[in-house]
């Protein structure tokens, strides 16, 4: 079973965390939410408090599929401000492992200089932060192993984009159906 470890910081958009964890585990993922902050319930920026299934410390990425960035403010800069996440992401970028970021989150990637010379999407107004990339305005896009989304709007598009990936398009189709995703 491919496993998703999606990082939680404190302020998340919890949208944008929670719709890939549900759509991934209707596929049959293993999917872990994981505290980044040190304890088990991490607060979103809309405050709603989600208890977490493990720490950073916990993670083992040999044994994982992809790694997956929610965005929200402070979510987002506080992802970006720690740096056992940030060799989290090099570890799974030189491992040719899957990244996803949403919203916000892409920032993180480009800072890194991540997306230099591939598509992304983004949160109207982090387009500069994507340094080296071709911005566009789609819900999800895929270059490579890397699977950005554009905001809270396109969670479903960008969640249904990592099963198409991660899995094939017919699961992916059949989900839309049996959710009613228009």
């Amino acid at each position: 079973m491919k496993r998703v470890y999606i990082l939680l910081a404190s302020g998340f958009e919890e949208v944008e965390a929670l719709t890939p964890a549900d759509v991934l585990r209707r596929a049959g993922l293993e999917v872990f939410l994981v505290s980044t902050t040190g304890a088990p319930y991490v607060q979103g920026s809309h405050h709603i408090v989600v208890k977490t299934d493990c720490f950073l410390d916990d993670v083992r990425a040999e044994e994982a599929a992809m790694l997956l960035l929610p965005g929200g403010l402070p979510g987002t800069t506080n992802l970006a401000a720690h740096e056992k996440v940030k060799q989290l992401i090099r570890h799974f970028h030189e491992s040719h492992k899957w990244l996803a970021a949403i919203c916000a989150a892409p920032m993180v990637l480009g800072e890194m200089r991540l997306l230099e010379g591939r598509r992304a999407t983004c949160y109207p107004g982090f387009e500069k932060h994507l340094h080296g990339a071709q911005y566009v305005e789609e819900p999800a896009v895929c270059d490579g192993r890397i699977i950005t989304g554009r905001g809270v709007g396109a969670a479903m598009a960008f969640s249904l984009e990592l099963v198409r990936q991660l899995i094939d398009e017919a699961t992916a189709l059949e989900l839309k159906k049996k959710m009613v995703v228009a």
